[in-house]
């Protein structure tokens, strides 16, 4: 990156030596020079542009792996846990509770199918990859049924509603009251309303912090059309769906 600012900088300064060789003898030759000179520097420059974003994808491409694995690294810990329990109770065998675990799984897959299904990509998988990897605040995600948000926010919002849950768990972590519960968690519900897409975010079990989620959310959504209403338990945001054709 440093060396395509410096050569960002030098190639188009370089320019000035025909130029002033041209104003000083101006003749066809330097006429000549000063066009290949410009036409060699634009071709570097346009060479050197290209191999930095070649190096930007690639470094890019590479930070995605790095996430994807260790968020994979995470569910694989999960899922083995889990593992390990059903073979824990076959031993015993505790056939209710491997089956306790095996509907709480299907369960869990369900709800994930759900949210996927949203139509909001952007929003989803961000609470989804931080639910796999955040373990200081667990987020506890769920649509309360088939739910199809497609259309109903713009890119933009979809990015606001990723900065305000950032700030909610980080307002949360770092009130000092997480630390105090003995699982600090946060449930998201989506829903719908008199045609209308609801958001609801509570702490669990953590009423103090209902104030401070709430200052958070509200912040974080200035900048945007969407607004937070403090509830009793937690905080509602609301959107309008598109009208069903």
């Amino acid at each position: 990156m440093r060396r395509w600012r410096d050569l960002s900088v030098m190639l188009p300064l370089s320019v000035a030596v025909p130029l002033i060789l041209t104003w000083i003898f101006p003749r066809t030759f330097m006429f000549a020079l000063l066009t290949a000179w410009l036409a060699g520097v634009f071709l570097l420059m346009s060479r050197e542009r290209r191999n930095s974003r070649k190096r930007e994808l690639g470094a890019l491409r590479q930070s995605m792996q790095k996430f994807f694995l260790e968020v994979l690294s995470h569910q694989r810990h999960d899922w083995m846990n889990e593992l390990q329990l059903v073979f824990s109770y076959s031993k015993m065998g505790r056939n209710e509770k491997i089956h306790e675990i095996v509907n709480r799984v299907s369960g869990d897959m369900h709800a994930e199918s759900r949210l996927a299904k949203l139509g909001l990509p952007e929003f989803v998988f961000y609470l989804m990859t931080v639910k796999a990897e955040n373990r200081e605040v667990e987020l506890h995600v769920k649509a309360e049924q088939e739910l199809h948000f497609a259309g109903s926010l713009t890119s933009e919002e979809e990015e606001c509603l990723i900065r305000a849950v950032r700030a909610g768990v980080a307002a949360y972590r770092y009130s000092g009251l997480a630390a105090k519960a003995a699982k600090p968690a946060l449930r998201i519900v989506f829903g719908e309303e008199s045609g209308e897409a609801t958001l609801f975010i509570e702490p669990e079990n953590d009423p103090l912090a209902v104030p401070v989620l709430h200052r958070a959310f509200e912040e974080a959504l200035e900048p945007c059309s969407l607004l937070a209403e403090a509830e009793a338990s937690g905080t509602l945001i609301r959107w309008k769906l598109p009208l069903q054709t």
